[in-house]
């Protein structure tokens, strides 16, 4: 089983690119605002959960309505079916739970939305892809960041993007296969 950590790095976005991710944040909120409403029922037992039912039911609306690359219309989904799912499990646990709601500034990037190359990443938005420098920490001491960032046994897997106080944050899962002796 592979070795998986998640670290953290802010990006240089341009300018002009500020409104392009903003909208991008909102529609991808909206997609899985949408999934989660048509889940949601009253009684525990008609919650939809499975991603299959959701994505037949909200995949073709949602393309409709936002402006999101197919692959943050089935991100957004997964979020929404891994939120209902969750809030299932809690009912059935005997707490309580309410109908997911996605409020946040955060887009889930899988392989065919984010690019990684050594200085920068592209990407995807409703309106084609943005490129956005590392801001990486400087020195060259041994930090964990160096090691999961620059080093060759990590590979940089899906993303979230995050906005926080005017700044946009990269979480990126990185993954190597464990040693065996």
């Amino acid at each position: 089983m592979a070795v998986v950590r998640n670290i953290q790095v802010k990006l240089d976005v341009p300018g002009d690119a500020h409104s392009v991710l903003d909208e991008t944040f909102e529609q991808f909120r909206h997609a899985a605002q949408y999934v989660a409403e048509y889940g949601w029922a009253d009684d525990p037992t008609e919650i939809v959960t499975d991603q299959g039912d959701l994505n037949a039911a909200t995949y073709d609306d949602v393309r409709e309505e936002t402006g999101l690359h197919a692959n943050h219309v089935q991100s957004a989904r997964s979020l929404a079916a891994d939120a209902l799912d969750n809030c299932q499990d809690r009912i059935f646990d005997g707490e309580k739970a309410s109908k997911p709601t996605f409020r946040g500034t955060v887009v889930v990037y899988g392989t065919r939305t984010i690019t990684y190359n050594d200085d920068y990443c592209t990407l995807a938005t409703i309106d084609g892809r943005v490129r956005a420098e590392y801001i990486t920490p400087e020195g060259d001491a041994d930090t964990p960041f160096k090691d999961y960032w620059h080093g060759d046994e990590w590979e940089r897997k899906e993303a979230t993007l995050h906005k926080r106080d005017g700044d946009y944050y990269l979480h990126v899962a990185v993954e190597k296969e464990p040693e065996t002796d």
